[in-house]
This record gives C-alpha cells, sequence and structure tokens, in this order.
C-alpha cells in the first residue's frame, strides 16, 4: 500500500510542475522539467524495488 502511495503522489507532482513547464520564465520551464525528471527517477526507482520485493517473494 505504501508503494502505491508514493507513487500516486508522484504522478501528483507529475500533474502540477507540468504547469510549470507551460511559464514564461526560462528559469520556471528549467525547474519544472528538473523537478518532472526528479519525479520520474523516483518513480522508477520505485518500481525497481516493487519487482525485486515480488522476485523475492516467489
Amino acid at each position: 500500500m505504501q508503494h502505491l502511495l508514493k507513487m500516486l503522489a508522484v504522478i501528483i507532482v507529475i500533474t502540477y510542475s507540468l504547469r510549470l513547464v507551460n511559464a514564461e520564465h526560462d528559469l520556471l520551464v528549467f525547474s519544472g522539467l528538473a523537478v518532472i525528471l526528479a519525479a520520474l527517477y523516483y518513480l522508477f526507482r520505485e518500481l525497481d524495488h516493487i519487482l525485486q520485493l515480488l522476485k523475492s517473494k516467489l
């Protein structure tokens, strides 16, 4: 359950940071992209952790 909540939080963060990407100022655009990339990295790390847990239970 905890992993699903973390993945939901990442999706929410990406959704709100897309507003920064649509901004007119370059600094906001680059910071929005940085937040999205960091969130995707965290999401893939969580997915890898979930797969490792599933493999260990099999």
